[in-house]
C-alpha cells in the first residue's frame, strides 16, 4: 500500500536592494527598498492526495517423489491472484485575501482547478509443472499457466500457455564411451507465453510507443472534453475507442534446442539454437484504414501481428595450467538474432521495397543518398526533378538516388534497409589468468549489425560535429561526397523526411575493452607475522578503450543527437586489508 498527501502553499516573496546611496534618518543604516520577486503575486494552494494498494495472493503445493532409487518425480500447482486498484485526487485555488489561512475554502473561486482519477486492474493464474527423470539420464518436464486479464473481453479473458522440455544426459549411457567428451547433454524446449500489455506503433515506423497502457478496449468508453456552445463553454463526451468486443492475449511459441559438453576436461561448451514467433500480436489496422475515414486514431486492437526472431547462442570456456603456479582460463560468449516482421497491416499499395514485412521491427526507411551537388554547374546540368524536395538548389545540397526511376525525388523513392537500432551480434571476450600471488583478467564486449541515425542540435544552439566540420563542403574546398553544414534541420536533407537518408545513417559495430585488472597478493607467510590474513594491492580500468565505427560519440547510445552522458574511462589503484 502507499498513501501519499501533498500539500504546497505559495506565497509572495521580497527581495530587498540598497542603492548605496540612500540611508535612514540616522544617517548610518541604508535604506532597503522591497520588491515582490516571486513569480505570481497573490497566495495560492494545490493539494494532492493517491492511495494505492496492490495485493498479491498465492499459493502452491509440492510433491516429490522417489522409486526404486532411479524413477524421480516432482510437482508444483499454485495459484496466484494479484489485484491493483488506486484513487487520485488534485485541487487548487488562488486569490486568497491574505496568506493568515491556507485552506482551500478561503481561496477565490476564480482560476480554480480540480479533479482526480481511479483505477482497479486484476489478473488471476493458475500453474502447475511435472518433472520426470530417469537415473539422470532422461528428464522431461511439462510446464502449464491457465491466466486470465482484466485487458480483455470477459470471453477471451483466459488464455491456456503450455511448455514441455526434455534432456538426455548422454554420457550417462552405458554404451557412451567417447575418448575426450568428459561431459554431453542434449536438450530441446517448447513453451508458449501470453503478453496482455497493449500498446501501439501509432507514429506507424514498426517501432511501439511506450504510450499508456490501452484498457477497457472491449467496452464503449468515452473521454471528457470542453467545447463553446451559445456563448458558453461546456463539458462534452467523445468517443476514445471504437470497441472491439473479440481480442486475447497476444502468444509466442518459443522453441529451443541445444547441448552441453566438457571436452578434454578443459572446455566448457554450450550451444543452443532458438526459434520464436510471435503471434496474434495486438495491433491497430491502421494501414488498410483510410485516413479519410476519420476513425484511424479510434481503431480498436485486434489480434493481426505475427513477427519472428531466430538465432543461436555460444558460449565456450578453456581452462589450462602451464605448471602449478600458472592456471588460466579463457572464454568467449556471443549470441545472434534477427527478427523479421511477417505481418503489420501495412498500406496497401506500398512498394515492395518499403514495406515493414519481411525487415525487422523498427528497420528504417530512408533516401539513398547518392552524393553531393558540387557547384551550380552540376545543378544546372541535373535532370532529376528536386521540386518537391525544396525550391532552390544549392552548391553543396545532397542528392538522393531515384529509386522508381520516374525522374522526381518523392516519398516513394524511400528505401527499407535490413538494420534498425537494435544489434544482431552480441559478443564478449574474458580471461583470468593467475601466476603465484598474481592475478589478472580482462573482459572484452561489443556488438555489430545496428545502425544509429545521426542528428545533432548543430548550428544555433550548438556545435557541429568535428567529423561534418572537418569534411563539409565549402566554397574553398567543394566536396562531391560531404554536404554543406546546416543548421539544425533548416535544409531538407537534415530535417523532416528528407533527413531520414543513409548518409546521417551510421553503423554502430564496436568493440570495447570493458574492464581489466592486475592485482598481487602478499605471501600468507609474511602476513601471519603481523596477524593479517590477506593483503591484495590491485590496479584496474573500466571501459580502457573502444574500436567502433560511428566515431563521434558512444556507439552503445540510443540517442542520435548523443544527449546521454558519456561512457566514463576510470582507471583505479589500491589495496584490500582483511584480519
Amino acid at each position: 500500500r502507499n498513501a501519499e498527501t501533498n500539500k504546497v502553499w505559495q506565497t509572495p516573496w521580497e527581495l530587498y536592494f540598497w542603492d548605496k546611496q540612500t540611508y535612514e534618518a540616522d544617517g548610518v543604516t541604508p535604506q532597503l527598498e522591497g520588491s515582490i520577486r516571486s513569480t505570481f503575486t497573490d497566495p495560492r494552494l494545490s493539494q494532492s492526495s493517491s492511495n494505492v494498494l496492490n495485493t498479491n495472493l498465492s499459493a502452491m503445493l509440492n510433491y516429490d517423489k522417489v522409486i526404486d532409487g532411479v524413477h524421480n518425480i516432482n510437482t508444483l500447482v499454485g495459484v496466484t491472484r494479484e489485484t491493483f486498484t488506486g484513487d487520485f485526487f488534485f485541487a487548487f485555488r488562488r486569490n486568497y485575501i491574505s496568506s493568515a489561512v491556507d485552506q482551500l475554502f478561503a481561496g477565490g473561486a476564480e482560476n480554480q482547478n480540480n479533479g482526480g482519477s481511479a483505477y482497479n486492474r486484476a489478473r488471476l493464474g493458475y500453474f502447475g509443472r511435472v518433472q520426470y527423470g530417469y537415473k539422470e539420464k532422461y528428464l522431461v518436464e511439462f510446464i502449464g499457466r491457465y491466466d486470465g486479464s482484466y485487458i480483455f473481453p470477459e470471453s477471451q479473458r483466459f488464455g491456456f500457455f503450455p511448455g514441455v522440455l526434455a534432456g538426455w544426459n548422454v554420457t550417462n549411457e552405458d554404451f557412451f564411451k567417447v575418448k575426450g567428451i568428459d561431459y554431453l547433454k542434449l536438450r530441446a524446449s517448447y513453451g508458449q507465453m501470453g503478453n496482455d500489455q497493449v500498446t501501439f506503433d501509432r507514429n506507424g515506423n514498426g517501432v511501439v510507443d511506450p504510450g499508456e497502457l490501452q484498457e477497457y478496449a472491449f467496452l464503449s468508453s468515452y473521454g471528457f472534453g470542453q467545447y463553446p456552445i451559445n456563448g458558453a463553454v461546456v463539458n462534452t463526451l467523445q468517443e476514445q475507442i471504437l470497441a472491439n468486443s473479440n481480442f486475447t492475449w497476444e502468444r509466442a511459441n518459443n522453441y529451443n534446442i541445444g547441448l552441453d559438453a566438457t571436452l578434454f576436461n578443459k572446455i566448457d561448451l554450450t550451444m543452443e539454437y532458438f526459434f520464436n514467433r510471435r503471434s496474434q500480436i495486438l495491433i491497430q489496422k491502421t494501414g488498410s484504414t483510410p485516413a479519410s475515414s476519420g476513425i484511424s486514431s479510434l481503431l480498436p486492437p485486434v489480434n493481426a501481428g505475427i513477427v519472428d526472431n531466430r538465432g543461436f547462442e555460444l558460449s565456450m570456456n578453456y581452462n589450462g595450467k602451464t605448471t602449478s603456479d600458472l592456471r588460466y582460463r579463457f572464454g568467449i560468449n556471443g549470441g545472434y538474432s534477427k527478427n523479421n516482421v511477417v505481418f503489420l497491416d501495412e498500406v496497401p499499395g506500398a512498394p515492395d521495397y518499403q514495406r515493414l514485412e519481411g525487415k525487422p521491427i523498427g528497420a528504417y526507411l530512408v533516401y539513398n543518398y547518392d552524393g553531393v551537388f558540387k557547384d551550380q554547374a552540376e545543378i544546372d546540368a541535373n535532370t532529376i526533378d528536386y521540386s518537391g524536395v525544396t525550391n532552390n538548389l544549392l552548391p553543396g545540397d545532397m542528392k538522393f538516388e531515384d529509386v522508381d526511376g520516374d525522374g522526381v525525388i518523392t516519398a516513394d523513392d524511400q528505401v527499407r534497409i535490413d538494420k534498425s537500432i537494435i544489434p544482431t551480434l552480441q559478443f564478449g571476450i574474458t580471461g583470468n589468468l593467475t601466476y603465484k600471488n598474481f592475478d589478472f583478467s580482462v573482459l572484452f564486449q561489443g556488438a555489430a549489425g545496428a545502425a544509429l541515425r545521426i542528428q545533432t542540435e548543430s548550428g544555433d544552439i550548438g556545435n557541429y560535429l568535428e567529423e561534418f566540420y572537418e569534411n563539409r563542403w565549402s566554397v574553398d574546398a567543394p566536396s562531391d561526397v560531404d554536404p554543406r553544414l546546416a543548421s539544425r534541420g533548416d535544409t531538407y536533407y537534415t530535417g523532416g523526411n528528407f533527413g531520414n537518408n543513409t548518409y546521417f545513417l551510421r553503423d554502430t559495430d564496436y568493440i570495447r575493452l570493458k574492464n581489466m585488472e592486475l592485482g598481487y597478493q602478499l605471501p600468507a607467510s609474511t602476513l601471519s607475522k603481523v596477524g593479517i590474513s590477506n593483503v591484495r594491492f590491485f590496479v584496474n580500468g573500466l571501459n580502457v578503450f573502444t574500436l567502433d565505427k560511428l566515431k563521434v560519440f558512444d556507439p552503445e547510445t540510443a540517442s542520435s543527437a548523443g544527449t546521454n552522458y558519456p561512457q566514463s574511462r576510470v582507471f583505479n589503484g589500491g589495496f584490500s586489508l582483511t584480519f
